[in-house]
């Protein structure tokens, strides 16, 4: 019971944060049919719908702490506040707070999403203002049924779609569902955000804290590689690269300010939005809870000139994430930068790799020079995807990617500090097979759903 006073008394804080910026009335708890009525009701739900991303439970904190914390490019230090411990240890149960608040704020978003793209074909607008309310709305819930799946089903490569996925929601009810095939999720995202992509062609590269046409090309390219096709995967990423946007170079503010040439869509916080100690950034740092550390290895990865260096800090003898150490003022506070242009290079290259090294290479290396190295040269055709990886990691490191680029590649996790007195104890390694390679589904969801099937090892 405490746990849950808790968790309503701080989703509170959070919601009474957000409304000095939306002037939200909570949409998705009414019945709909006066808040949803005209233009204005349908645009404010749709801001309703950015708010369960930034959720401290979602893209604000906990999503992508987690998924880093499942790989390794971070550790839990041996002194810590004891958050996230299970991530870290892949030692999750089927009551684990941080598993369920996510699924929940996701689902929740997503029947958000549902009532706007239900009711915009109803309301007194022009059509472009209702195609680009529905096009926003199809791609939020798009990505929220992909951030789904892909933490609560194994990889698509690993029953080529026909495994167990997720409970795919596209319309409003609280009826129960059963999981789909992954391919079945895969094909309705892929879907969702291609009617988004058309539905949004007027909103071009100058929009970035809502969806646009090219984010929704850019997270196509995302969910083509996922799922293994490649040239789809190029096509997309292709689109955005000849779209207009630039690669920046890095500097110490640039993920503490928001709107650059190369963000391809960012998930805005303005300055009352601080979640205060558990803004991003306070997981890494001190003061704040600092419980999560850069690993060794990651570190010495970096050329000397590379540019990136500057995110990297030092913590007595440890390494430290300094990419979130603030925004407008308050300290770990940042605007997640979801989709930015340089995935698109690496998203090419990674697609390319076996088909077309050069190509690859050349891609990769329109990235390194924007960071300040060298070209890579002389890369054997073996290592191509090696390389791709390799500089994935570091442009990538702290932003939720890591996980998802081994587990896609057939690759598991190997931790190269494993036994280290500086982190708690946990797993070196975690196979490709292993059960808890993905998370459980959470028990309230079993209560209520028996339909809901148990992902396997956790029954």
């Amino acid at each position: 019971m405490k746990k849950y006073i808790i968790a309503i008394a701080a989703a509170g804080l959070f919601m009474q944060a957000c409304s000095s910026k939306l002037d939200l009335k909570p949409y998705d708890s009414q019945e709909g049919s006066d808040a949803l009525s005209d233009y204005s009701g349908v645009n404010a739900a749709l801001n309703g719908v950015y708010d369960a991303l930034q959720s401290t439970f979602y893209y604000g904190r906990n999503y992508w702490i987690m998924t880093e914390l499942n790989a390794d490019n971070i550790y839990i230090a041996a002194s810590n506040s004891n958050r996230f411990l299970s991530s870290y240890r892949h030692d999750y149960t089927t009551q684990d707070a941080d598993v369920e608040d996510f699924y929940t704020t996701a689902y929740n978003g997503i029947m958000r999403a549902n009532k706007v793209i239900g009711a915009v074909d109803n309301i007194s607008a022009t059509t472009d203002q209702k195609n680009v309310l529905k096009g926003e709305a199809l791609f939020l819930r798009a990505l929220m049924h992909y951030d789904l799946v892909n933490v609560f089903a194994r990889p698509y490569a690993q029953g080529n779609g026909s495994q167990i996925g997720i409970a795919i929601k596209t319309k409003v009810d609280i009826s129960n569902a059963k999981r789909a095939t992954v391919k079945e999720v895969y094909d309705q995202i892929i879907a969702d955000l291609t009617e988004a992509k058309d539905l949004l062609k007027s909103v071009g590269v100058t929009t970035k804290y809502h969806a646009s046409t090219y984010a929704a090309s850019a997270l196509l390219a995302r969910v083509y590689l996922n799922k293994g096709d490649k040239v789809n995967a190029i096509a997309e990423a292709t689109n955005v690269i000849n779209a207009g946007y630039t690669l920046q170079a890095p500097n110490a503010d640039f993920y503490n300010t928001q709107g650059s040439a190369e963000e391809i869509f960012t998930l805005s916080f303005v300055d009352n939005e601080s979640t205060g100690s558990d803004n991003m950034g306070m997981m890494y740092l001190k003061p704040g809870y600092g419980d999560a550390r850069v690993t060794p290895d990651l570190a010495a990865s970096f050329d000397a000139t590379d540019a990136r260096l500057v995110y990297l800090g030092m913590m007595g003898t440890e390494y430290i994430n300094e990419k979130y150490t603030g925004q407008g003022g308050k300290a770990g506070m940042t605007s997640p930068k979801l989709l930015r242009l340089p995935e698109m290079y690496l998203i090419r290259a990674e697609a390319n790799s076996a088909a077309d090294p050069a190509a690859a290479i050349k891609d990769v290396n329109v990235v390194r020079a924007s960071r300040k190295l060298a070209d890579l040269s002389n890369v054997s055709n073996a290592a191509v995807l090696d390389s791709v990886l390799a500089e994935d990691r570091r442009e990538f490191m702290f932003e939720g990617h890591r996980y998802f680029d081994l587990l896609r590649n057939n690759r598991g996790v190997d931790r190269k500090m494993c036994g280290s007195t500086l982190a708690i104890t946990a797993p070196c390694t975690f196979g490709i097979t292993a059960y808890n390679i993905i998370w459980p589904i959470p028990q309230t969801v079993k209560n209520t759903n028996p339909d809901m099937d148990q992902n396997d090892g956790y029954e």
